[in-house]
């Protein structure tokens, strides 16, 4: 196909623009068609450039082969303060990037921006002539697919790095490679891409990175290479808080275990339910380490939404970032025995009077349209009642134990 290079000094800005919630007031950003559920948050992007900043990068220019609308290429250059050159395939989206790069420069971010480069053309063909400080690459993926297979992605790895290998610069760790991947790749897929990258580039430093913004989801998953991993860390787990004015909590270290031990609970143990992404990223016994220091620690639930410990004594939380990761923690002043249902509803409030429980939360799994009716009908029974402590309730695995906790700070 043909190519064709757009300049940000000339970038159009009279269509239609967006508000990104998570950028600064006055930042709009430009999306072709159906192109905005895809793209990358402002302050996601921001947060990635700025750790990337961290990494003692080579010379040269920052290259997205796929960017899309440009916001991370975007993060890049006003971060790093370095040109980028961004290539996509598809016309109208290139000319959001290339709006999307002055847009952010008219905002502050950097005369970086406006000498960077958005080409309209095939990311899969790297015919020029200088080198690059670093690789991103986040390849377009089928929105409904179910099995998230490394053929889906367009542009593939392979293609990719055949055309880029010998266009990049290296630190001391090798070339600088961020690779933004579906956040549904399983641990055989993500093997997968170690392999290709191996064949590329044998034994390069690696590390995965989970980046969540909360709900327990993961909403990026990302393989940093060579000069941008971590030289004592496989994994890296990132939570962005909900206001960008607060930093991310980082947390780094290599894949721990942990299985499931069914004991009967303890009436004044703790309980706590921990951020599911978190356990996702096989991190989270790491991060128990420090707010659980000296603490025996039973995993009741290791999967799914609402991952359960028990443990001896209250969680101690340094700064609000750690308490991010914690749905929810208490001690268990009941023990009750009963399913949960509209029927039996009444033995939780029957329970819970004795306590002074004016709000109980349900952190149980139950089916969708039964658990706002289960709720509905718990706050309305206890606020008639008005008392003061809250608190939750919380599932024994395997049986019919519900177990009632006081929630402390």
């Amino acid at each position: 196909m043909n190519k064709l290079d757009l300049n940000p000094n000339e970038a159009d800005l009279s269509g239609s623009t967006v508000i990104d919630s998570t950028a600064p007031e006055g930042l709009l950003f430009h999306y072709a068609d159906e192109a905005k559920p895809l793209a990358t948050p402002w302050q996601v992007a921001i947060e990635r450039a700025k750790l990337v900043r961290k990494c003692n990068l080579p010379a040269g220019m920052i290259l997205d082969p796929a960017c899309g609308s440009g916001i991370q290429l975007a993060a890049y250059c006003a971060m790093l303060s370095r040109e980028g050159f961004g290539i996509e395939m598809d016309k109208s989206t290139a000319m959001a990037a290339n709006s999307n790069l002055k847009r952010a420069a008219d905002q502050g971010f950097g005369q970086s921006l406006l000498d960077s480069t958005i080409r309209i053309g095939d990311g899969t063909v790297g015919d020029i002539q200088q080198k690059f400080a670093m690789l991103h690459l986040d390849p377009a993926r089928p929105r409904n697919s179910r099995t998230h297979g490394l053929d889906e992605m367009a542009p593939t790895l392979p293609e990719i790095f055949e055309a880029w290998k010998d266009k990049l610069n290296h630190g001391e760790r090798g070339p600088a490679i961020l690779l933004d991947l579906s956040p549904r790749l399983d641990s055989s897929q993500r093997s997968e891409v170690e392999e290709i990258v191996n064949s590329f580039w044998p034994n390069i430093g690696k590390t995965w990175v989970w980046t969540s913004r909360g709900r327990g989801r993961v909403d990026r998953l990302s393989l940093w290479i060579g000069q941008l991993s971590s030289p004592n860390a496989s994994r890296r787990f990132i939570r962005i808080p909900p206001d960008i004015k607060d930093k991310p909590l980082v947390i780094e270290g290599d894949f721990e275990e942990t299985s499931e031990h069914r004991r009967p609970p303890r009436k004044g143990e703790y309980v706590s339910i921990l951020d599911a992404a978190l356990v996702e990223s096989g991190l989270a016994v790491n991060f128990l380490r420090t707010v659980l220091s000296d603490q025996e620690i039973t995993w009741s639930i290791t999967e799914g939404r609402r991952p359960q410990i028990h443990h001896s004594g209250p969680v101690n939380f340094e700064n609000k970032q750690q308490r991010m990761l914690v749905q929810a923690t208490g001690r268990i002043v009941k023990l009750v025995h009963s399913d949960l249902s509209m029927d039996t509803i009444s033995h939780i409030v029957e329970a819970s009077r004795e306590y002074g429980f004016g709000k109980l939360t349900l952190r149980v799994a139950l089916e969708p349209q039964l658990q706002p009716r289960l709720q509905g009908s718990l706050d309305r029974q206890l606020s008639s009642k008005g008392g003061a402590h809250a608190g939750f309730v919380a599932k024994q695995p395997h049986d019919s134990m519900l177990l009632l906790c006081l929630e402390t700070q």
